[in-house]
């Protein structure tokens, strides 16, 4: 039995997630090279996975819909100022 399709979300910020991480992932010799002469290759590899894992989380964040419903609160200009008085 096959397992169940993962679902797929097409919206420009999913888009540009799954672009910047197949970035992330590609190896660049260039860039490394320069990282090697400047002595910043630890550095740059430690960032490599702190963005991937960053990207990740927003990834997820979308699957879940968390950030839809986030902007759509902040979208209608209503700010709760925690004064519930009737």
């Amino acid at each position: 039995m096959d397992p169940a399709p993962s679902p797929r979300i097409h919206t420009p910020e999913m888009d540009a997630i799954n672009l910047m991480l197949r970035d992330l992932n590609t190896r660049h010799d260039e860039i490394r090279h320069r990282a090697a002469f400047r002595g910043c290759t630890g550095e740059l590899l430690v960032l490599q996975k702190e963005l991937v894992a960053y990207l990740n989380s927003k990834k997820q964040e979308l699957l879940a819909g968390t950030s839809v419903q986030e902007r759509l609160a902040g979208s209608s200009g209503i700010r709760d100022n925690g004064d519930h008085d009737a």
